[in-house]
């Protein structure tokens, strides 16, 4: 659950007409935010929010049109499932509809055609029904590029929300980008701790790297232990992804406290005499493959 689910939202329909009057005056003055027409907020409310969670709050403000025989998918169904999906969230809410094979586009909706693959959902707790994990997962591996399908695959095999088994089916079901889908589930990992790790590693298939080993462990007995995000045995390089996460996450330490323990951190890394070079990724730099490439070049780490 989000702070989208608790955002209170303002419907005109049923309402008495000097009512809804009286709220559209207030949407013109300002006063109140329009998600979808008929359907506001109070000002502010969106503030803060992460794309995902703004996503769930249009699919709350479109739930009223949504039909019986509607079951949310695709991206809308990774935002109210909670998966992280890399990548521009649609202005529309994304349905699959098991009646047609056809998919139609609506000013509010993209209705996908599953009459031949028909979902399933279960509703919740303000009724509305997503497809499963593992046919999200899929749905999304098969029409959407690598970087964001990976992403959600790693988070639902890491989080035991899909098993490999149910992705296997749900891609055996599939009509179209099957051979996409496969590529993407057979580079699923349940070792990624983050998406960032997972759009890490489709830069370094992108770029023709090496496959690393992931959640490499350095220690040493009487010593502390360090767990790494990427380690390249044969070229003795160490990649870390955005760093921050981990030395950020203890509120009851300061900043300059956090930083101090992670150069201890990369030090005792360092220590080690097959480490090499040690590589840190941000975000910024994952979304650029060049930039991927040059720093792994940099570090002996052969790229295509």
């Amino acid at each position: 659950m989000t702070k989208a689910d608790d955002i209170r939202l303002i419907r005109t329909t049923g309402l008495p007409s000097a009512e809804r009057r009286a709220v559209e005056r207030a949407a013109k003055r300002g006063e109140l935010e329009r998600i979808r027409p008929g359907v506001l907020v109070e000002p502010g409310s969106l503030d803060g929010l992460y794309p995902n969670e703004r996503h769930v709050v249009l699919v709350r403000a479109s739930s009223s049109r949504l039909r019986q025989q509607d079951v949310l998918s695709h991206e809308s169904a990774c935002a109210v499932l909670g998966l992280p999906y890399v990548g521009q969230w649609p202005a529309k809410v994304h349905v699959s509809d098991p009646t047609t094979t056809h998919t139609r586009v609506t000013a509010w909706f993209v209705r996908h055609g599953a009459r031949n693959r028909p979902p399933t959902g279960t509703p919740d707790r303000h009724g509305l029904r997503s497809t499963t994990a593992a046919r999200t997962v899929v749905d999304i591996a098969a029409t959407r590029p690598l970087l964001g399908a990976l992403p959600v695959l790693d988070h639902a095999l890491r989080t035991v929300a899909s098993q490999p088994s149910e992705l296997q089916r749900e891609t055996e079901r599939l009509e179209k980008g099957h051979a996409k889908a496969a590529l993407a589930i057979a580079m699923g990992s349940a070792l990624s701790e983050s998406p960032a790790e997972s759009v890490c590693r489709v830069r370094f298939r992108q770029v023709g790297a090496p496959e690393p080993e992931q959640q490499h462990v350095f220690a040493r007995h009487g010593e502390r232990t360090a767990v790494v995000d990427f380690w390249f045995p044969a070229q003795g390089v160490v990649v870390e992804v955005d760093g921050r996460s981990k030395y950020s996450d203890d509120p009851g330490r300061s900043t300059a406290d956090a930083h101090w323990q992670e150069k201890r951190r990369e030090d005792f890394i360092r220590s080690f005499p097959e480490v090499r070079f040690v590589v840190r990724l941000s975000w910024a730099d994952l979304m650029d493959p060049d930039r991927v490439r040059t720093a792994l070049v940099r570090a002996g780490v052969p790229c295509r």
